[in-house]
């Protein structure tokens, strides 16, 4: 089933990480060079501009789907007004200049799929998983805006939640999307404002705050402080549980663009199987704030997915020690 969105990556080589999985990967999905996203603005030299545009077009000639981002949580001063319409629609000119015209814009900026709509721009439209809209009444509320929706992150292991977004999707003429290796914590409060600061030059922030003794990254300093079981209650799926949640969703999205070893997330996901260490295919990665110690996705038990913590449970956690059982089963020392 070809269901995969990949983040384009070139910490890897792309074409030689993907070749072998083209028949999975549905779409791929990036920021357009020079352009804010919920990443650090990405700004290519010459050779790296060309490999990039040689790796788009190789995906256009497999038939693999364009997604372009603009979603940003912040974009200042220029949120609304002829600025972001020209910025939007200069990338779209470029893009078809080159051939690569794309078949999709994902955004969290109503203003921009506005705009879209309202250009007839000819692309799907599709809202964001940094919207994190919960439900039906919040996509709903957006239809005449999106052609598409990520399901919210937060309660995508709950398939009875799954199944009315699908339902309301299908009567309404949407499709569905979940994202599946966030490393992120489940209701981070940090996360808002995360997201913000990447619409910003974040460095010299994020090196401020820590000279100061501020951690941005409150998943890291968590794990540090040997809050392992938080891990467990996120809200990824592993590859080998994906099956669980297909049939509900058009697209699994993969969170590779700033990973280091973005190929074996790819594996993983597009083979539906992982002999190592969870916490390596997870965006932002936590080995180094795990030390010594690793998460065996071998040693998860076989209903992991169907009937424990791996389900519904963690939205609402209790903190009934279900969580320290699993950890003490899948947590190991590294090797």
């Amino acid at each position: 089933m070809r269901n995969l969105a990949v983040g384009y990556f070139q910490a890897e080589p792309f074409v030689e990480s993907c070749g072998a999985f083209e028949s999975r990967i549905k779409e791929v999905y990036f920021s357009w060079p020079g352009v804010a996203s919920c990443r650090p603005v990405k700004e290519y030299d010459a050779a790296e501009r060309e490999r990039f545009l040689a790796d788009l077009r190789w995906c256009r000639e497999r038939g693999i789907a364009l997604d372009v981002l603009f979603n940003c949580n912040c974009y200042g001063e220029d949120a609304i007004g002829v600025v972001m319409e020209r910025r939007v629609m200069t990338v779209l000119e470029e893009m078809g200049r080159e051939g690569l015209y794309p078949e999709i814009v994902t955004t969290t900026s109503p203003f921009v799929a506005w705009l879209l709509r309202r250009r007839n721009a000819g692309v799907e439209i599709r809202a964001s998983v940094n919207m994190r809209m919960h439900g039906t009444l919040g996509f709903e509320q957006a239809a005449e805006l999106f052609d598409s929706f990520y399901v919210n992150r937060e309660k995508q292991r709950d398939c009875s939640y799954l199944a009315e977004c699908q339902t309301w999707a299908c009567r309404n003429g949407k499709t569905l999307g979940m994202q599946v290796n966030s490393g992120c914590l489940r209701d981070c409060p940090f996360q808002q404002f995360h997201d913000n600061l990447h619409g910003h030059s974040r460095g010299r922030q994020l090196a401020e705050g820590r000279a100061m003794g501020f951690e941005l990254f409150f998943c890291q300093e968590s794990y540090r402080n040997g809050r392992w079981e938080e891990f467990l209650r996120s809200t990824w799926i592993r590859p080998e549980d994906v099956c669980y949640y297909r049939r509900y969703v058009s697209v699994i999205k993969l969170a590779t663009r700033a990973v280091r070893n973005p190929a074996r997330i790819v594996k993983a996901y597009a083979t539906g199987h992982f002999d190592g260490n969870l916490l390596e295919l997870m965006d932002p990665n936590a080995s180094a704030a795990f030390g010594e110690w690793m998460i065996d996705n071998r040693s998860f038990p076989s209903d992991w997915a169907t009937n424990g913590i791996g389900a519904a449970c963690a939205q609402n956690c209790k903190h009934c020690g279900r969580c320290a059982e699993i950890l003490a089963m899948v947590m190991k020392r590294g090797g």
